[in-house]
């Protein structure tokens, strides 16, 4: 027995040893994946034979592999881009496309059941597009796409419009808020998108499918010039407009990278993922949490009738026993209690209720965020806190849109700005 456990102890160390150098060149590259530029992808596409040919879990794989920080996929039909939304509801942005299938580029604008197809998603789902959608020149005036911008406008939309010139202007001229995001930059020039771009604010331009851009690994002039002369306003896509395209995806984004040093850093991370980032995530914040206003709402009404809930004040709230899910943390003369509203879980939106109890109320602003302190970095999106009630020497805010998109250790972070000072109060705890 003894000589047996002899000859398997080096076998064992060997085992180890692998596993060991496993553990940390996984840990390495996690660690240069943190450091790689992220990528806001603002083109991309699952439509019907895309679902067929690749499960969604291999296409969030894929966009995770290129570190996109966020990817706008709209599809035809919709369906693909709900299931990468339901998977990753950190990683996508939700575009409504009005095809319901292929071959419809050409005949949508003209299709009146397009309406009803689009204002019944509408109704179901929450999206920071419409588009990308096919639309040029006079088209632009015809009834069906003057609706769409009217529901862009009603449903706080942006249009993605894969047009030429004369038609992005005809969809800016016809409300004075609609924003537009050009497909493919019209396929123009830098020059004539410079025009563009100078002439009108409420407009931004994607580079999909432009491969001119960057060949070689470096930028031209007149590319150059554009970007700088407008940092704000560009940004990247893929355009998966065909199944096998959405594998190109992390070589796009390496791509990308190498042309973008062309540029001064500011401008190359501007381009890279900040100007997605900044264009949609405000408008997909807000809709979504509306989203789930309305979808609570409604599944209040029809589950309880005019049935009123009692309702707790905030005082009392403070005068009460922590419950089980609260956190409790102490601020000078106050208290400041987080109450997830549901289980903490990756990648899903989570709600929190704050309440602040003390006597030092009334000139006070709170900001609830989480972050992984060993990874250096935070959420990828913004939570929305909003006052709800104030009763006495206390108040009570309702914290949005908060997503944990990996397992591990997070540290929820509450910042407090008095007259005094401000403060800063941590609370440690465990995704898994």
């Amino acid at each position: 027995m003894t000589n047996y456990i002899m000859k398997l102890n080096p076998l064992m160390l060997g085992l180890s040893a692998c596993l060991m150098l496993t553990a940390a060149n996984a840990a390495e590259d996690t660690h240069q994946h943190e450091h790689v530029l992220p990528i806001s992808d603002t083109h991309l596409h699952y439509s019907h034979d895309s679902v067929e040919m690749t499960p969604p879990e291999r296409v969030i794989e894929i966009m995770r592999e290129a570190n996109l920080k966020l990817a706008l996929v709209s599809s035809s039909d919709d369906n693909g881009t709900q299931l990468l939304s339901d998977l990753a509801p950190d990683l996508i942005v939700p575009g409504l496309r009005p095809y319901r299938k292929r071959g419809e580029t050409g005949t949508w604008f003209k299709d009146e059941t397009i309406l009803d197809y689009v204002e019944a998603l509408l109704e179901e789902n929450s999206y920071a597009t419409i588009g990308e959608f096919h639309l040029y020149g006079e088209n632009a005036e015809l009834p069906i796409p003057k609706r769409i911008v009217e529901l862009a406008v009603e449903h706080n939309l942006i249009l993605h419009a894969h047009s030429d010139a004369e038609a992005v202007e005809r969809l800016l001229a016809q409300d004075p808020t609609v924003k537009v995001l050009w497909a493919h930059s019209g396929f123009d020039s830098p020059e004539e998108i410079a025009a563009m771009l100078g002439k009108h604010d409420r407009l931004w331009a994607d580079l999909a499918f432009r491969s001119e851009v960057g060949s070689g690994g470096k930028l031209s002039e007149d590319w150059i010039k554009l970007f700088t002369d407008f940092p704000d306003r560009m940004m990247l896509g893929t355009d998966s407009y065909t199944p096998e395209r959405m594998f190109y995806i992390p070589e796009h984004a390496e791509s990308a990278r190498q042309w973008l040093t062309s540029l001064p850093q500011e401008v190359a991370e501007n381009v890279a993922w900040k100007n997605g980032h900044n264009l949609l995530m405000p408008v997909w914040n807000k809709n979504r949490i509306d989203g789930a206003h309305m979808a609570k709402s409604k599944h209040d009404s029809m589950s309880h009738g005019d049935h009123k809930h009692d309702t707790m004040s905030v005082d009392k709230v403070c005068n009460s026993a922590a419950g089980e899910n609260d956190i409790v943390l102490r601020q000078q003369d106050s208290t400041i209690r987080l109450h997830p509203q549901g289980d903490i879980k990756v990648s899903e939106p989570l709600n929190v209720l704050l309440t602040l109890c003390g006597n030092n109320t009334e000139n006070v602003e709170l900001a609830l965020d989480a972050l992984m302190p060993a990874h250096g970095h935070g959420m990828n999106y913004e939570p929305v806190i909003t006052e709800i009630s104030r009763d006495n020497s206390a108040v009570q805010y309702q914290v949005e849109g908060l997503v944990l998109h990996m397992p591990g250790n997070w540290q929820w972070q509450v910042e407090v700005k008095t007259e005094t000072g401000d403060e800063t109060l941590q609370h440690d705890f465990n995704v898994e």
